[in-house]
């Protein structure tokens, strides 16, 4: 099902992308629809409304499926690729490796456990 919905989703993506460059701006005087016989076919106001609707349509296509294959890839695994890395505990930059080397020895914590102290 999934397979089928992601050759949905390319197909609605390129007709969405062939729809919209077929409609024209503000101010084009040459679209991709003023050629050879498209002027029967469509007027000016009629072109407009039937692309407009075809990518209302096409684009609420698109968003809906979306959203559906999100969810349905959230549902498949709840885990993460990374959740069985250890963290990386390098510092960012050079600054804090050399401010760790100058720390005098008698003031870095010490690793062992502390002697007891007799009274």
């Amino acid at each position: 099902m999934t397979t089928t919905l992601m050759i949905l989703q390319a197909v609605v993506s390129v007709l969405l992308i062939i729809v919209v460059l077929l409609q024209f701006g503000k101010g084009a005087e040459a679209g991709l629809m003023q050629g050879g016989g498209a002027d029967s076919v469509f007027t000016g106001n009629q072109q407009g409304n039937i692309l407009s609707k075809i990518t209302i349509f096409l684009s609420v296509i698109f968003l809906g499926n979306s959203i559906f294959l999100a969810r349905i890839q959230s549902n498949k695994s709840s885990s993460s690729l990374l959740d069985g890395e250890a963290p990386v505990s390098r510092p960012l930059n050079s600054d804090a490796t050399d401010a760790a080397k100058s720390v005098p020895a008698e003031t870095k914590p010490s690793t062992t456990a502390p002697a007891e102290t007799k009274k």
